[in-house]
């Protein structure tokens, strides 16, 4: 089947009264490989949904949108959208928040047809095509499982295979590779290549280097909601995807309240704890120590155990029956929201339960209480907290927006802001520089130095070793439900 052609003529779009998209003009023929570059904020998810008829052009009297196919026929948006297929981390983040917690190969089936929801059962080419998927993209272990128990990384493979089971005509991929390990990434970009060799049209967002697809020609930069380059993808892929210089830090001391001691205690002391996920073991026997003032990462592959190591730090995922968990200043029977009052959380499981009418200061000063939403309208000193926060990660945005008009990277930040209000004693982070672009990680990067430096402890969870900061020195590697403690 041949690739969509879209052609968008001075297109606007408005979001909550703000221009996310300024006059954008471009022409993407069929059988197009393009790479869509550009800030935290561009408009590149927005961009996105505009080609995929997700959105529509805010009226102007001068936009168009127009699709044709190979022969140059123009097509009806309502007759394609069946043949177009969108992933990204919002649809993602849709399957937790409906709790939608289908099988796998149920999921990848519903793309057969577009549907959200497993309606039919299918057979014949169809049923052996979502088999074929399961199997080319490492998902045929998992067909069984229920997908808001697996990884981050795992549910984000079965996107991928549940948007390409529907043979779509425009494949739009907004930051695929965010959450997938060594393995899996290189099962993607095995695909990508694939993909690259056929007639589907495929436009594909990154922030990083290694994201960007080998076989993709052609290159997209949006800055500030316009086009600032369209041509080859060689050279500008280097310069819009290369790391660049942290922006200015604000003292770590505004962060840290003054005359704090250092505590001497460990920060937690795991025992024989064995942790479980819809009643199937993820990790046994961990014996741990996060020793006072020691800095640690997670490491291991998708579906090891790492999102769930650290829910059980936090206070979400409860310990099997035979172990024990102790955690600093948190005497056993205590309640945990002291405990998540001093301690920072950030994961993309929080990120996906944050409903999109908050704002960021509401989700920023929610976490000083520890909760998802507030009870009451926020304090003028928990405004000012929040507000410092902000600052503190960088994002230059007005508190009173809603979160739903940021970006996916942006929407990080915000949860990086709302563990760092607490002014916590330690910050347990999964992933947390997952979306966001150069600037943004090398300014995170830095602060978390800073943090560390001053006294905060870190517990952070990560596939990339350049999103580690240089003073953790201890590893906790899991595999096969094991765990192994080394130097890094």
């Amino acid at each position: 089947m041949s690739g969509l052609g879209v052609t968008l003529e001075r297109v606007s779009l408005r979001l909550g009264g703000r221009l996310v998209l300024r006059s954008v003009s471009v022409v993407l023929p069929p059988g197009e490989h393009c790479l869509l570059l550009g800030a935290n904020g561009a408009g590149k998810t927005q961009l996105l949904k505009l080609l995929g008829g997700a959105r529509w052009p805010t009226p102007t009297g001068r936009e168009r949108r127009s699709y044709r196919d190979a022969r140059g026929r123009e097509l009806e948006l309502s007759e394609l959208l069946p043949h177009i297929a969108y992933v990204g981390g919002e649809r993602q983040d849709k399957y937790h928040r409906y709790n939608w917690d289908f099988s796998v190969q149920r999921i990848v089936a519903t793309g057969v047809h577009g549907h959200d929801r497993p309606l039919v059962t299918l057979a014949g080419a169809d049923a052996r095509r979502v088999r074929g998927l399961l199997r080319r993209l490492g998902l045929w272990a998992l067909r069984r499982r229920r997908f808001l128990t697996l990884s981050y990384g795992e549910r984000r493979r079965v996107l991928i295979a549940r948007a390409l089971a529907g043979r779509p005509r425009l494949l739009l991929l907004d930051e695929p590779h965010n959450g997938l390990d060594r393995a899996s990434r290189a099962l993607l970009d095995r695909e990508l290549a694939r993909l690259a060799r056929t007639r589907l049209s495929v436009v594909l967002a990154a922030h990083r280097d290694e994201d960007a697809p080998r076989g993709f020609r052609r290159a997209l930069v949006l800055a500030r909601g316009r086009i600032a380059y369209d041509g080859p993808g060689t050279a500008v892929v280097r310069d819009w995807l290369a790391e660049a210089p942290a922006r200015s830090l604000p003292d770590p001391a505004r962060l840290v309240p003054r005359g704090r001691r250092r505590p001497r205690t460990p920060l937690a002391v795991l025992r024989q704890v064995a942790l479980y996920r819809d009643y199937r073991p993820v990790v046994r026997d961990l014996d741990w120590v996060v020793g006072a003032g020691e800095h640690w990462a997670i490491q291991g592959a998708n579906g090891s155990g790492k999102s769930t190591v650290i829910g059980c730090l936090y206070g979400l995922v409860p310990i099997a029956l035979g172990g024990t968990l102790e955690r600093r200043g948190h005497p056993p029977g205590s309640h945990l929201e002291a405990w998540r009052r001093r301690v920072g959380f950030v994961s993309p499981e929080l990120q996906a339960e944050y409903l999109a009418r908050a704002s960021v200061e509401e989700c920023i000063v929610s976490g000083l209480h520890a909760s998802v939403g507030l009870e009451r309208p926020p304090s003028g000193a928990e405004r000012r907290r929040a507000r410092r926060a902000l600052d503190a990660v960088g994002l230059a945005v007005d508190p009173a927006r809603p979160t739903a008009e940021l970006s996916y990277g942006q929407r990080r930040l915000v949860l990086i802001a709302r563990a760092l209000v607490l002014r916590p004693e330690a910050l347990l982070l999964d992933e947390p520089l997952t979306g966001l672009d150069a600037p943004y990680r090398a300014h995170v990067r830095a602060l978390l130095s800073a943090l560390a430096r001053a006294g905060v402890q870190l517990v952070v969870a990560a596939h990339h070793a350049s999103d580690l900061v240089p003073e953790i020195h201890h590893v906790l590697a899991l595999a096969g439900g094991r765990a192994r403690i080394r130097r890094r």
